[in-house]
């Protein structure tokens, strides 16, 4: 289930221990093909559209280097940082390999950065403001948008829904969550988020998750990531709920790394040149142990989410982004199911909406789908018994779903993956 969530705190003071002293700088670079330079000009109107003001205070920047087209700087009101905006030489077989990209940049003959702190009042529509000058920068010519930090690429379709239009922007869009593990099929897992510091948040990680609950910690950190890059962190080792019913605490990582095994990842060791910086440890709700009390993996926890016992409180901008992909997908899974709805492997399931009998905020809840066409469709809830009713839907109660063991290649899809069924 996902909902609104009233904020973590109220009236406290910032938690010392989750403080920045600098926040990261963010970039952003889009290829550009043709000969002709890009226009400086172009890049200065494009900043105006993405800002909704015009930049105050622009000057050339001397830069010597021969690559380097132009280079100017400039600032908008109510931002503390300065905007710096260059166009350099693509370098021929230097294109970054980015996965999903196919190639899309290797004519690029341009490219143009842009780079600043965020501000912190509104880091997601700073970024988004970001990608989108340098994305219209280069007008049609753009073929890619590309952010180093993360690593992710956006062909021209998807960075004019994302940033452009804004339709399916949210703060997942400023971090990703990595998997680490000595042995990567049978673990324990080290997850951890890269890019929250670039909005002055400590990154977040869990420490020794077990294999069977990867799933459900990859949401529970991708939840909170999202939900912290506008809110503030709660206070180290202070209880509180990451859904209904489900507490847990986060305290420094350096607090739950001493208790690691060697040769557990996210040890020490592990963590040679990693940037700078707090980092904050997803843990039970208080210490465990008879002998030496110490913080632990939330496993109890992972595993309600893991049965659907209970779900994740989400930022709002997630909740409307990842029903405007599962809506906009729903075509493919109907089809799925309508091609595959008998073979024994496959589960067809749907997150749908059901309103509070008490006029509260509705209960976003998971059904197994025996029918479903354009407008909507039916399914069961398991947690209703033994001989559960059947739940009708509407397309507009649609929140996202999922087809799980279609085939070995295909454990499972969902919305944003919907391309491989």
């Amino acid at each position: 289930m996902a909902r609104e969530h009233m904020p973590i705190q109220i009236g406290l003071p910032d938690e010392p221990a989750w403080q920045v002293a600098e926040p990261a700088p963010i970039s952003y670079i889009a290829f550009i093909a043709g000969d002709e330079t890009p226009d400086p000009g172009e890049a200065f109107i494009a900043a105006g559209q993405a800002f909704g003001v015009a930049p105050q205070d622009a000057e050339p920047v001397p830069v010597e280097d021969d690559r380097v087209a132009w280079a100017f700087g400039f600032r908008v009101p109510q931002r503390e940082a300065r905007v710096m905006v260059w166009c350099e030489r693509a370098i021929e077989g230097a294109t970054p390999h980015v996965p999903g990209s196919d190639g899309a940049a290797s004519d690029a003959k341009w490219v143009v950065w842009i780079e600043t702190i965020l501000e912190a009042s509104r880091p997601l529509d700073d970024a988004v403001a970001l990608a989108a000058t340098v994305a219209r920068a280069g007008g049609q010519r753009t073929l890619l948008l590309y952010d180093p930090a993360l690593g992710v690429a956006w062909k021209p379709q998807d960075f004019q829904q994302i940033f452009l239009d804004g339709s399916l922007v949210d703060e997942r869009h400023l971090y990703r969550v990595e998997l680490v593990a000595r042995d990567r099929a049978n673990g324990p897992y080290w997850i951890a988020t890269v890019g929250l510091a670039r909005a002055g948040k400590p990154e977040l990680e869990m420490l020794e998750v077990p294999v069977a609950q990867v799933r459900a910690a990859l949401e529970l950190v991708d939840a909170l990531a999202a939900r912290f890059v506008s809110e503030e962190l709660p206070h180290a080792g202070v209880p509180f709920e990451a859904g209904p019913g489900l507490k847990i605490a986060i305290v420094p990582a350096h607090e739950v790394i001493e208790t690691l095994a060697p040769g557990a990842a996210g040890h020490a060791s592990d963590r040679t040149g990693l940037p700078p910086g707090p980092r904050a440890a997803i843990c039970a709700a208080g210490k465990r142990g008879s002998f030496r009390q110490v913080w632990v993996t939330p496993t109890d926890e992972l595993a309600r989410l893991a049965r659907n016992e209970t779900g994740l409180f989400l930022a709002p901008r997630v909740i409307v982004a990842r029903e405007r992909i599962a809506r906009g997908t729903w075509p493919k899974f109907v089809r799925a199911l309508a091609e595959h709805g008998a073979n024994p492997t496959a589960v067809f399931l749907a997150k749908v909406a059901r309103a509070d009998a008490d006029g509260g905020a509705p209960e976003h809840l998971w059904l197994a789908v025996s029918r479903a066409d354009e407008r909507g469709g039916s399914g069961i809830l398991a947690r209703d018994g033994a001989n559960p009713a059947p739940v009708d839907f509407a397309i507009a109660d649609v929140g996202d779903w999922r087809v799980v063991g279609l085939s070995a290649d295909l454990r499972e899809v969902g919305p944003e993956s919907a391309e491989l069924l």
